[in-house]
């Protein structure tokens, strides 16, 4: 059994160990990337690091386009989960924990996040964009984290245009304020799915031949 386990591992040429944690946090993103040949996997988590400073999955893609940008890291991306919404994100390393600050399109063009550390193993979130929540992420395992949380979307009244053929007019309509409580459990499990070393080659010893034919040696009795 320990022989086949060894060999899948050749095969698929992976070594599984633990990476940092998601980068992104409830609903928000932050400027961190996962390294290169990390894999996020888990619930509402599919995001792989394909090359230094890229990700990309079901978040969406993120470029990390500078490791200092004001004292803090920022990067670009878009999110392909509700349709395509890019963004840019500014996240620095505070005393009390990590700030992160970005501008999107939609729906209120700017949203923050705290991450702050509690104990070794928790961390509390909170969160403004397009209204507010606050959770715990949990290293439950090494590579696993649980993220528990809960927020409240606010969306403000709008007002739509429409065009009434029977009329062949147009009217407005103004659509109400918007509450709604939604509550948020994730778990992933992050990993290094770099190729392994390459394995020496094994030849059996041998002494080089010269060219010519080469004398027997003598069996002795």
């Amino acid at each position: 059994m320990k022989k086949v386990f060894i060999l899948l591992v050749l095969l698929t040429g992976m070594a599984f160990t633990e990476a940092n944690e998601p980068t992104w946090l409830m609903s928000v993103p932050t400027a961190n990337v996962l390294p290169k040949n990390t894999l996020s996997a888990g619930i509402i988590y599919l995001d792989l690091s394909i090359s230094e400073g890229l990700e990309i999955g079901a978040h969406g893609i993120k470029y990390q386009l500078s490791k200092d940008f004001q004292g803090g890291r920022l990067a670009l991306g878009a999110s392909f989960v509700f349709g395509l919404y890019p963004y840019a994100v500014w996240t620095k390393n505070l005393d009390f924990g990590e700030l992160s600050i970005g501008v999107n399109p939609f729906p209120y063009f700017v949203f923050a996040s705290i991450e702050t550390k509690l104990s070794d193993t928790m961390r509390f979130i909170g969160e403004v964009h397009n209204g507010a929540a606050v959770g715990l992420r949990n290293n439950i395992a090494k590579g696993w984290w649980l993220d528990v949380g809960a927020g409240l979307t606010v969306y403000p009244y709008k007002n739509y245009m429409f065009y009434d053929f029977t009329n062949n007019d147009y009217f407005y309509y103004k659509f109400p304020t918007t509450f709604s409580p939604y509550i948020v459990i994730s778990l992933c499990y992050n990993f290094d799915i770099s190729p392994v070393a390459a394995l020496p080659e094994i030849k059996p010893e041998s002494k080089p031949l010269e060219d010519g034919p080469q004398p027997i040696d003598p069996v002795k009795r």
